[in-house]
């Protein structure tokens, strides 16, 4: 497995919010996102081959429960649910940060999925697949990193076509995220749009910031 790095910090954004945690940043990405804000692991960076038993090793030398998959695109690499099935095995807690591309992997015990739809500000819409959002189960969370009000009118067009999918299966959805890429909108104006709008109000959508990028230096790695 291509590793970019390995390192202990607090969750900077989701449901685990400001909690330790153990980040697997693996290197490699099918998108190339206009915001993106880690492309030292997607292109041109460094990276070290690791087996799934040395990641596990060094995972278990910070001696915490929460441990989060991230990149690049970790579902792109072959020996990921390997990983995984290592991780739950051992009692890890296990997010999986996902770009929206790939479905879930095979649910285990101790593991959710955060999944991205792509907003129309990343260039990178096209490749989204409502079909991938339909394996997030409530546990999971989905997540719109927004920049634009057409971007979080698009957010809640995606969200109210789930609501009809999911009820028609009788599934629960995933929890909604709602993020600002960093220095666009005002943080204001943007929990103003989102408790103006029927959709995200009834789905109890969440409005966060990334708290790693006002605690450190916004371009900082490792935190």
């Amino acid at each position: 497995m291509k590793i970019s790095e390995i390192f202990l910090s607090i969750e900077g954004e989701g449901i685990r919010t400001g909690a330790p945690a153990v980040f697997i940043r693996l290197f490699g990405c099918n998108l190339r996102c206009s915001y993106c804000d880690s492309m030292y692991a997607v292109e041109g960076g460094d990276f070290q081959e690791m087996t799934p038993v040395e990641v596990l090793e060094k995972v278990k030398s910070f001696n915490t429960q929460f441990v989060t998959l991230t990149g690049g695109e970790p579902l792109i690499h072959k020996d990921v649910e390997v990983l995984l099935k290592m991780l739950d095995d051992y009692g890890f807690e296990v997010n999986i940060e996902t770009n929206g591309t790939q479905p879930k992997p095979t649910s285990l015990k101790n593991m959710f999925c955060t999944m991205d739809w792509k907003s129309i500000s990343s260039g990178m819409q096209p490749r989204m697949k409502m079909e991938n959002m339909m394996t997030l189960g409530e546990k999971d969370v989905l997540k719109f990193v927004v920049g634009t009000e057409e971007d979080l009118l698009d957010a809640a067009r995606v969200i109210e076509a789930m609501e009809g999918r999911f009820s028609a299966l009788g599934k629960r959805l995933p929890t909604f995220y709602v993020s600002p890429i960093f220095g666009t909108m005002k943080y204001e104006d943007m929990v103003n749009w989102i408790l103006g709008n029927e959709v995200m109000r009834r789905n109890n959508v969440r409005f966060q910031v990334q708290l790693h990028k006002i605690i450190w230096d916004p371009d900082a790695r490792g935190v």
